[in-house]
């Protein structure tokens, strides 16, 4: 291998890129995996990618200023890749706090080991099944694919539009918010169901306080609700999380 001053700093590029995507992408990302795991990682990855690309080598810039924004604009190309994917994946986590809150079962609150945030048990239930699913799909060879797309398509040190890369991330956002919004509907359909029963109960026979039930009604609607649409949410989520890769 020519270990030259173009090369090297094609490598950093390429390296930079895929630290991004390493620190954003789901999965990879994770707070229990240890920074020096996540370090090594991105090493070996960029190191891969790097290679499978045909090596690529480029002058590096003349100035500090046009150096620092290379730099940055790589890292913000793996950091953009890897929140499209996250986003997708995390729509199980809004979902199930949705589905929880709409069924009067999100309530207790605990720490998510994964991202650190306040979350509760039916959320964190649909984010394990939608991890597991994303695992089995291969979420973290799409995003190794990815990668290797992206160097040989868009070569380390092209220009960056910021403009392009903000729209990429609203849209995306935009995507996660509706697609947590389906994969609950159908606890919430469930649920306002059975309150809209139950209104229709009391009405008729007011005698028999149909609405001191109202609350085991929701739980028992919503949880069976739930319980039938949690695996094909959570595979929609990881299927999303890898269509996300897939642009």
């Amino acid at each position: 291998m020519d270990v030259t001053l173009p090369a090297a700093w094609g490598f950093a590029l390429v390296l930079l890129r895929t630290a991004g995507l390493v620190v954003s992408a789901p999965l990879l990302s994770a707070r229990m995996v240890p920074v020096r795991v996540r370090l090594g990682l991105a090493l070996v990855v960029g190191f891969a990618v790097w290679q499978g690309a045909g090596a690529p080598a480029l002058a590096p810039p003349a100035g500090l200023g046009a150096l620092a924004a290379a730099a940055a604009a790589e890292t913000a190309v793996g950091l953009v890749g890897g929140l499209a994917a996250r986003w997708a994946l995390e729509t199980a986590l809004g979902a199930g706090s949705l589905a929880a809150l709409s069924a009067g079962i999100g309530f207790g609150a605990l720490v998510d080991p994964a991202t650190g945030a306040d979350s509760s048990a039916v959320p964190e239930l649909l984010f394990v099944l939608a991890q597991g699913a994303a695992i089995a799909a291969g979420l973290h060879r799409e995003a190794i694919a990815w990668l290797v797309r992206g160097v040989v398509a868009w070569p380390p040190g092209s220009a960056v539009a910021p403009a392009q890369l903000a729209v990429k991330v609203i849209g995306q956002g935009a995507l996660a918010l509706a697609i947590a919004v389906r994969l609950a509907f159908p606890v919430l359909a469930a649920v306002m169901l059975g309150h809209a029963l139950m209104g229709l109960l009391g009405r008729l026979a007011p005698q028999l306080s149909i609405q001191n039930v109202g609350f085991s009604v929701a739980i028992l609607g919503g949880g069976l609700a739930l319980y039938l649409t949690a695996p094909a949410a959570a595979e929609l989520a990881a299927r999303a999380a890898a269509a996300a890769f897939q642009g």
